[in-house]
């Protein structure tokens, strides 16, 4: 941040600066800006400081500051999600830029976990522990190259191997979290001092999952502790085609309870196979759904058996083997698939929770409002996509691309629509941030959201800590 000159105009710009330093410091408006935006198209108030802490001494300083100055505070991680979940709802808030804090902290080979400072991209993790004999379970959301791990279990991540381990949280096994009066706890089997940290559910109630999913409102993640597993080298991959979603998703479920895969994908529509992957189905007229599997295994005898039983899964269910192309596409390129969809334009995404079986339910609901809108002719892509999660569930993606800026007023009515039919149809949304957040509260059972209040408020009485998340109102 040294490249262009701080104004030094923010309240708190000369105690910030001797806590981090010149080069970690900025409050210039070039780069306020670059920090006022993720990957979505979602505005809000733009930071009025960003700082960059290297450790968690330093982030208990900032921390503290704010609390003692009531200044807000919000945490932020790669910034490359597409809900708004880091961006300030409130002016001259102190963003906190958690990239710095990026070091592996302990491989804990007796226990099988990592512990991780938060910054930790997801890539790089996959890359050493991969030189160390050691895969995650949850490998990060489809932007894993710039998303850290901490910014991920904050906003329940969805992404690569969620079918076989479940979304970001369910691999953690312990949090340090600064909370917002500056003080430090350590979560799971880390409360106690002899111990090593190698369980998430240990003697009282399970402090963990209170700061999962939180949007940083409850305080700042520091070190995360995830579970490991041994390194699976034998991979075999499998796309079957099916005539209606309804057959397709029939097999997705059955393939899914049975529990064989890492990765298992299906294309709720011919039209997102043609965006996905071109000329995929050219030699497929009939097809107008698809699954795609992947199975990674220790051994490549059980690696080969369980793609023959996926096989013949969905040949006995009215499927048809198509290849192994789209399935080895997908996992090969892990992190650099989605980069290339920006091409179809701006982003408008609906990402959420359902049932397997109430897949085509949704996507009915969903061409009724492509064809209101004739987004074909306007010259507005979509894709329609399920990743299968846990035992039966799976993840949901219908997004329409806004070619320009131009038709993005257009585009935006549509997909106003979209978002009210996924919560309509039974979806629940795994973030919140600015694309859910008001549609969530309006849905939400009171006592739920009280609960949630009540720890906000005890553990953070001036709401200095990502003011304004879950209140809702942009």
């Amino acid at each position: 941040m040294t490249v262009v000159k701080a104004s030094a105009s923010h309240p708190l710009y000369n105690e910030l600066l001797a806590i981090v330093g010149q080069d970690r410091v900025n409050d210039n408006q070039v780069i306020i800006s670059a920090y006022s935006k993720d990957a979505c198209h979602l505005v809000a108030d733009r930071p009025g400081i960003v700082v960059m802490p290297n450790n968690v001494e330093e982030v208990q300083k900032i921390v503290r500051l704010c609390a003692k100055t009531k200044t807000p505070i919000m945490p932020a991680g790669g910034r490359n999600g597409i809900c708004g979940a880091c961006l300030p709802r409130v002016p001259n808030t102190v963003l906190l830029d958690m990239i710095n804090m990026k070091r592996l902290v302990k491989l804990d080979e007796e226990v099988m976990t990592v512990t991780v400072e938060a910054g930790m991209r997801w890539a790089e993790l996959i890359h050493i522990l991969e030189d160390r004999g050691y895969k995650l379970g949850f490998r990060g959301p489809y932007g894993g190259n710039a998303a850290t791990v901490a910014g991920s279990v904050s906003i329940n991540s969805m992404g690569y191997a969620a079918s076989k381990f479940g979304p970001a949280p369910e691999g953690v096994v312990s949090l340090e979290v600064v909370l917002p009066d500056g003080e430090i706890v350590r979560t799971g089997s880390a409360w106690n001092k002899e111990a090593q940290t190698f369980t998430r559910y240990s003697s009282f109630a399970d402090l963990t999952g209170v700061f999962l999913g939180d949007h940083g409102t409850l305080g700042v993640k520091t070190k995360v502790t995830l579970k490991i597993y041994p390194k699976a080298p034998f991979s075999t991959y499998i796309d079957l085609g099916f005539k209606t979603l309804e057959d397709a998703t029939a097999v997705l479920l059955e393939i899914q309870k049975r529990g064989l895969t890492e990765e298992l994908n299906c294309l709720l529509a011919r039209e997102s196979a043609d965006t996905y992957f071109p000329g995929l189905l050219d030699s497929h007229p009939g097809i107008n759904a698809t699954i795609h599997s992947v199975v990674m295994e220790t051994d490549q005898q059980l690696a080969e058996r369980k793609v023959q039983i996926i096989r013949e899964i969905g040949l006995e269910m009215k499927g048809k083997d198509i290849g192994n192309f789209a399935a080895q596409i997908h996992w090969a390129e892990k992190f650099n698939e989605v980069q290339p969809m920006y091409n179809n334009g701006f982003w408008l995404n609906t990402c959420h929770l359902r049932p397997i079986v109430r897949l085509p339910e949704l996507m009915n609901r969903m061409r009724d409002i492509f064809k209101k809108y004739n987004l074909e002719k306007n010259g507005i892509k979509w894709i329609a996509d399920a990743l299968a999660v846990d035992r039966a569930y799976s993840a949901a993606w219908v997004t329409i691309f806004a070619p320009t800026r131009d038709k993005m007023e257009f585009a935006e009515r549509a997909w106003n629509e979209m978002l009210d039919a996924a919560i309509e149809t039974g979806g629940c949304p795994y973030w919140t941030g600015l694309l859910w957040e008001n549609r969530a509260l309006k849905k939400v059972d009171e006592n739920f959201i009280e609960l949630y209040r009540t720890i906000k408020r005890a553990i953070d009485p001036d709401n200095i800590m990502a003011p304004n998340v879950f209140q809702g109102g942009y």
